[in-house]
């Protein structure tokens, strides 16, 4: 069996809308930082206290007021990683290699930022999608195909101004003014929807908490042999207590925590950790 898929259309047309809320932030980071650092120091500090609520914390943890003026912290940290460096650092590990990226991103550096953002994605992000899902169409015994990503439409897109791909926000333009006359409306124009699951709802429930707290604290488990469990603690902590919204992060040690008990320790920790709970 044969499928086609749409993989490439977003790295290619612009069609995460990551891509715009970078490039709004990496404008704005240029005007922010022709202020006092002594101002800018005083709103950052503002932003990650508690003298704001913890919904707000977190959207102004993504703005360029609590973020340095750098692709890799405006964007990789920002939207493509759970943990930014100093994240890491806390954890008791070395903060994320992002040397594939960043060779890719200076490759053209007197290029457009988005066109620069989209070449740096095909080349690492794009590559990392087309594995997962060539692994798991032929586990089914399924061929999938990417005709998007075709290398003479590829090489088309890479001359299309970009904005014709992004403007006011909205990602993918020429592609779907393109195929506006052959599908519906509401398809065509309609939010983009990926594949989310309620985790930030799972981890406040607190019995489901609990069982992840145990997983994640197990001093026989493969977090165990490089991270500082204290740390992890006080990350759990600080998400029971509100004054962190640690899902993320939290759900990402969880699956290394379970896949290590699978492949690494032959699952001997499984029944400790409470899978019905989890």
């Amino acid at each position: 069996k044969v499928v086609l898929t749409g993989e490439g259309s977003d790295e290619i047309f612009a069609g995460y809308s990551r891509y715009g809320l970078f490039l709004r932030q990496w404008r704005a980071a240029t005007l922010w930082g022709r202020f006092p650092s002594l101002f800018r120091r005083a709103a950052k500090g503002l932003a990650e206290g508690a003298v704001v609520s913890p919904d707000l914390r977190r959207k102004l943890g993504h703005t360029f007021v609590a973020r340095e003026a750098t692709v890799e912290s405006l964007y990789l940290d920002n939207f493509l990683g759970a943990f930014d460096q100093r994240q890491l650092a806390a954890l008791g590990v070395e903060g994320p290699s992002y040397s594939a990226f960043q060779r890719h991103w200076a490759r053209h550096p007197g290029a457009p930022a988005l066109q620069r953002l989209l070449y740096a994605d095909q080349k690492t992000y794009l590559v990392e999608l087309l594995m997962k899902q060539d692994q798991m169409s032929m586990a089914c015994s399924i061929e999938s195909r990417v005709p998007l990503l075709d290398h003479t439409l590829v090489e088309f897109a890479s001359r299309v101004p970009g904005n014709l791909k992004l403007h006011s926000g909205k990602g993918k333009l020429l592609f779907k003014r393109v195929v506006e006359d052959l599908l519906p409306h509401e398809i065509v124009w309609g939010p983009k929807k990926g594949f989310p699951t309620p985790l930030r709802a799972w981890l406040c429930n607190p019995a489901r908490l609990g069982a992840v707290s145990t997983a994640l604290l197990d001093k026989d488990g493969l977090l165990a042999s490089f991270l500082d469990l204290d740390a992890v603690a006080a990350l759990l902590d600080a998400h029971a207590g509100g004054r962190q919204d640690a899902t993320d992060r939290l759900w990402r040690l969880l699956n290394l925590q379970l896949w290590g008990s699978l492949f690494i320790t032959g699952g001997r920790e499984a029944a400790r950790y409470g899978h019905s709970t989890l």
